[in-house]
């Protein structure tokens, strides 16, 4: 007498190798797309510039190292050679 699942044993992996996982993404895909979240406006260069400018340098200022004895740490220097 056999006991037991009445399943093939091919029939059991491929559920739970494919059709186990793929049922998860589509559900998880479902809750997670199911509507639009809040966009903000598209700004259009016809429009006045409201913020505050953003200046962006290339050489930062040092920093303190860390555990180097007192050595500082540059921050930055692209190729001018300090790392």
């Amino acid at each position: 007498m056999r006991y037991g699942l009445p399943v093939n044993n091919t029939a059991l992996v491929h559920a739970s190798f494919l059709v186990i996982p793929l049922a998860l993404a589509g559900v998880l895909s479902l809750l997670i797309y199911r509507k639009k979240s809040p966009h903000p406006a598209t700004y259009n260069i016809a429009e006045t510039w409201t913020h505050d400018p953003i200046l962006w340098a290339a050489d930062e200022p040092a920093d303190h190292g860390h555990g180097g004895h007192g050595s500082h740490l540059t921050i930055g220097g692209g190729a001018s050679g300090k790392w």
